[in-house]
């Protein structure tokens, strides 16, 4: 039993919180960006169930950047309540790079990348973990994925291009919920610099030039817990294809 004293934020130095807890053995990555309506109930709800399951010890990572909602004084309050680290920047350093600087920061032997908006929850997680190794990756599939009818045209029709670039029969190769070796992962950390928008469509892609296999389980998809799903408008659009399809190539070239 490992005792660990942390430190509040705003409070007296003398002030100290003790954390009566086994060493982590799984991180949960976290990009957040302006998700002050969700992000406590997200970590509630993943603490409350990883809690439940045997041999299972868990820390977050959130990789917070430029929130103007409240979302920084959230972390900090969440901080006293539950095992987080917290990695916050003053700019907007993307999803790419927030989910990067979390596997840099990832310290347990396996490591879980969600997203902070509460579309995908803790449901399968006793499956997952059974299923856990050192040598391939787990991925998610939305089925059904509950996002706008354009943003899955869009998926749809990069996927065939994807596929082209990096045969495979995933379902959902964009899928933001993957489980694996955390130092499985750091080895792919160099592949995964080309894709800023479409990360887990380069994740994958990098996965396959390593020949790292990816298992699919399928995944309940939900309602964002508050806001709403961004979507591409079609100004946007052109640059957006442009730098994605080029990062794939690019990658496929590396």
């Amino acid at each position: 039993m490992i005792l660990h004293y942390v430190g509040i934020n705003g409070m007296n130095h003398n002030s100290l919180v003790v954390f009566q807890m086994k060493q982590p053995n799984l991180s949960l990555i976290l990009p957040v960006h302006n998700e002050v309506d969700a992000l406590e109930r997200v970590v509630s709800e993943w603490d409350a169930s990883l809690r439940k399951i045997l041999g299972l010890h868990h820390v977050f990572i959130v990789c917070e950047d430029a929130s103007t909602d409240g979302t920084k004084e959230l972390i900090i309050e969440l901080e006293r309540r539950y095992s987080i680290v917290k990695n916050s920047v003053p700019w907007r350093r993307g999803y790419a790079q927030a989910v990067c600087d979390g596997i840099r920061l990832c310290e347990t032997d396996y490591v879980l990348c969600i997203d902070s908006d509460g579309q995908i929850g803790p449901n399968q997680m006793n499956e997952v973990w059974d299923r856990r190794s050192e040598d391939r990756f787990l991925i998610g599939w939305r089925c059904p994925r509950l996002d706008p009818s354009i943003r899955l045209i869009y998926s749809r029709l990069f996927k065939l291009y994807h596929g082209l670039l990096f045969p495979n029969r995933l379902h959902d190769p964009s899928c933001p919920f993957v489980f694996g070796s955390t130092k499985l992962l750091k080895r792919m950390a160099p592949l995964l610099v080309y894709m800023k928008e479409g990360f887990w469509w380069g994740f994958v892609g990098a996965c396959w030039k390593l020949k790292i296999p990816i298992e699919e389980i399928p995944i309940r998809h939900r309602a964002r817990f508050a806001g709403r799903t961004h979507v591409y408008n079609l100004g946007q659009m052109p640059g957006i294809i442009i730098r994605n399809g080029v990062g794939l190539l690019k990658l496929r070239l590396a």
